[in-house]
């Protein structure tokens, strides 16, 4: 596959923003720049471009944290990220690209909507819990490089401590990412070279903002930063719908 000048432009100003929110909240990325790269790229190339950039960027950040992880509630979700994570792959390699990105955009900017209107008080989680959020992050993760939410919401019902909750974030992250990883490899969708190369091209962008996105965070009212992730995501989601209802 060949890379137009619009992509090569424009993808470093979709990662770098992306990794600012990464930055800023400890997951998100995939969120931003998953949607607004399926403008330019088939969504099957954009997702496993994304998944090596986030791997990257969930491993480091697992390993700086790893001491605080807690791994009983990593463990509790791991079984059926792996069953969801397979179905996902499977309908990714199969479904025409075209067909996904409605869904997609709906997600995104029903999460960003919903996230603009919770109160800050989060919701209070049983582990029973754990299966339907591992299958729905393992689900969504594969196929549209988006279950962090879906993960971000049930660990911070279940933690209390920012620090502990990052690290399990991460962790769990550093899981998902890794077993899509070999999936994708199995299926085929990792073997196109330019995938590659257009990781290694994006991933400096990566490193820059997450800088950024770190040396804002402490900076942020926690209002502030959210009600920006919040209104980024809704226009994201947003235009993405209307790319995928233009083509109906």
């Amino acid at each position: 596959m060949t890379l137009d000048t619009v992509t090569l432009l424009a993808g470093p100003v979709v990662m770098l923003l992306a990794y600012t929110v990464f930055g800023i909240s400890g997951f998100g990325s995939a969120l931003v720049s998953i949607p607004l790269l399926a403008h330019m790229l088939p969504l099957r190339f954009v997702v496993p471009t994304v998944l090596l950039l986030d791997f990257s960027a969930a491993a480091l950040s697992g390993w700086r944290f790893r001491h605080q992880v807690v791994r009983t509630e990593v463990r509790s979700v791991a079984p059926f990220l792996l069953v969801g994570a397979v179905a996902g792959v499977f309908l990714l390699a199969r479904a025409p690209g075209d067909a996904l990105l409605l869904p997609l955009g709906m997600f995104v900017a029903a999460y960003g909507a919903i996230n603009a209107l919770r109160h800050d008080r989060p919701l209070v989680l049983a582990r029973g819990w754990a299966p339907v959020i591992g299958f729905l992050g393992g689900l969504l993760g594969a196929l549209y490089g988006v279950g962090g939410p879906l993960y971000a919401t049930y660990f911070s019902g279940r933690l209390r401590d920012p620090l502990r909750l990052r690290a399990t974030l991460s962790a769990t992250f550093s899981l998902s990412t890794g077993l899509r990883i070999l999936l994708l490899l199995l299926s085929g969708l990792l073997l196109d070279s330019t995938v590659w190369l257009l990781a290694l091209y994006l991933f400096p962008w990566t490193l820059v903002g997450t800088r950024v996105g770190r040396h804002l965070q402490p900076r942020l009212p926690p209002a502030v930063a959210s009600r920006f992730v919040s209104a980024l995501l809704v226009l994201s989601g947003a235009s993405l719908i209307a790319r995928a209802l233009g083509q109906v």
